[in-house]
């Protein structure tokens, strides 16, 4: 009889004791919950670091305000602040400069350095506390590209994950994530030089877009905690409650007009997750994979009693329980016993993932390899520019920025529950290249509307941000699909690192747009998804109907 592996042993254990019961559910509830944490700390900036309307105060009227008191107020407006050059959707005057009149009638015009701001929809922000705007408006850029830099440090989750423990990883950022936000709450409360708090605000930043990929750790284990058959679920209920991070912010934020108090709530509710978490059990695929059986056994074991089996039925579970009794009697010959010989050796060597080098030269080994994963190499750029670009930037729309976000949480909710419907009907090329295309279509003609109808902005951004989150949630399964079994994993961690220069990028991009022309930002967006849609047309084919290849030759002479 063939002896067998750690992975078929696990799962015939699954088998025994059940795939998905009460105990199951409610472990994966306290982990599935921490989602929101990385929903929270991002979608947050949104708002306490939101841009309002804004234009510049009127130079020796103190009580200026952004709003028009009468008649009196608005000619003063009118004679000292100058008409907007670039008809923006955001106002008609001017943001940056003001008049300078050398006598009644003729003036110069200046860069001014004060400002009054809208409270329509804001008490007030990060930028209206720093006059993050004009000429300081580009640290307001470098902090949204720092938190995007640490996501990068999903990386190091991983590597944390493997050594040391789901549980314990996962645990672990939590509590950074606690600590770092907590750091970053007293930061913005209290006075201090402006120059240092802003430095350390960035640092922070920084640190806290490491902490966020918290989301990475709790889908492993939330996802090891369930049979194999119960996997896909589980990791589109976790992504479902990330989409709830971003709706306790809008909640939040709509009710905490003041960004500290907002800011404040949104750590305490994340600081929560500390408090619980060490009740959570570790993944018993993990502890099966490091040979720590006995502690796989106590999870198991409480798998079976909560799903109602018979413990003296469970071969596979009782076997377990007595290599966990003979490990104890003999400890100084555990590394002889412990179940090494009921093991395949390939079992006793750590699989080995490809380097991100080493999987990119691999592209080169045939053309149609190295054709297909540029293809989709470009596309996960595209998806991950374009989706950050436009949810976190919902502010920055026209209109009511509460409802606006809503609408975005709501149109992306939408086209993931459409995904599922769509690509086991329909495939998975015609989808996703309709969507990419419509993606591209609706953002490019924002450059096309005229600045009194600033509604159908919204509209195409929101019809963009429904198109883009159905390709980016299709993405991932296109390119496993789309490469052989032996670089499959190999290959998404390569699209996930390089994709992640989107959300760097996607910053930047927003900047060029309030810093020169509104519709930069949708114009760059549109070009790159239209250019996705047409590579992905030419290049990739359809594989909902294919065979996957498990080998590289297999895929070269398929």
């Amino acid at each position: 009889m063939m002896p067998k592996s750690v992975h078929e042993r696990t799962e015939n254990l699954f088998s025994e004791v059940g795939e998905f019961g009460p105990y199951q559910l409610s472990v994966f509830v306290l982990v599935g919950i921490v989602a929101v944490i990385p929903g929270i700390v991002g979608y947050s900036y949104s708002f306490y670091g939101a841009t309002p309307n804004f234009r510049c105060q009127i130079p020796g009227y103190e009580n200026d305000t952004y709003e028009i008191h009468n008649d009196y107020h608005q000619s003063l407006v009118d004679k000292n602040i100058p008409l907007s050059a670039d008809k923006s959707f955001k106002g008609i005057y001017d943001r940056c400069n003001v008049k300078s009149f050398q006598n009644k009638t003729n003036f110069t015009l200046g860069q001014c350095s004060q400002w009054v701001y809208s409270k329509q929809y804001f008490q007030s922000t990060l930028i209206t506390e720093w006059n993050l705007v004009c000429q300081n408006l580009a640290k307001k850029n470098i902090f949204s590209t720092l938190y995007f830099v640490g996501t990068y440090g999903v990386i190091l989750s991983g590597i944390l994950s493997d050594k040391f423990g789901r549980k314990k990883a996962t645990y672990g950022f939590i509590i950074a994530n606690a600590v770092l936000n907590i750091l970053l709450c007293v930061l913005i409360s209290i006075d201090m030089d402006a120059e240092v708090q802003q430095s350390l605000f960035a640092a922070l930043r920084l640190l806290t877009g490491i902490a966020s990929n918290v989301y990475a750790l709790a889908a492993v284990l939330a996802m090891e905690i369930v049979g194999t058959a119960k996997r896909v679920t589980a990791v589109n209920t976790i992504y479902y409650l990330f989409i709830g991070g971003e709706f306790i912010v809008l909640i939040l934020a709509y009710f905490l007009r003041n960004f500290r108090i907002f800011y404040t709530c949104c750590t305490l509710f994340m600081c929560t997750f500390v408090f619980y978490f060490w009740i959570v059990p570790e993944s018993p695929r993990w502890l099966m994979t490091q040979k720590k059986f006995k502690q796989a056994y106590i999870v198991f074991n409480k798998i079976a009693k909560s799903n109602k089996r018979q413990l003296e039925e469970l071969n596979e579970l009782d076997e377990l329980k007595q290599e966990c009794g003979s490990r104890s009697r003999s400890r100084t010959q555990v590394d002889h016993i412990d179940l090494n010989e009921n093991l395949k050796k390939s079992d006793q060597i750590l699989e080995k993932h490809l380097s991100f080098l080493d999987t990119i030269k691999l592209f080169f080994k045939s053309k149609k390899l190295l054709v297909r994963s540029l293809a989709i190499l470009v596309n996960w750029l595209t998806n991950t520019l374009v989706y950050y670009g436009i949810s976190f930037n919902t502010s920055e729309l026209v209109g009511d920025p509460y409802l606006n976000f809503g609408l975005s949480v709501i149109v992306e909710l939408a086209a993931i529950l459409v995904t599922h419907v769509t690509l086991e009907r329909f495939g998975r090329k015609a989808p996703y290249a309709i969507n990419m295309a419509l993606t591209g279509i609706s953002l490019l003609s924002v450059m096309f509307i005229p600045t009194e109808l600033g509604w159908l902005v919204t509209a195409c951004a929101l019809i963009g941000k429904f198109s883009i989150s159905f390709t980016y949630n299709t993405i991932y399964i296109i390119t496993g699909e789309s490469h052989p079994t032996v670089i499959r994993n190999s290959v998404i961690s390569v699209c996930q690192s390089f994709a992640r220069l989107g959300a760097i990028i996607a910053p930047n991009i927003q900047y060029l747009g309030e810093l020169f022309w509104f519709p930069i930002p949708f114009v760059v967006y549109g070009s790159f998804s239209l250019l996705s849609a047409i590579s992905f047309i030419l290049f990739i084919p359809e594989t909902k109907f294919t065979k996957l290849a498990d080998t590289i030759e297999e895929f070269i002479e398929s």
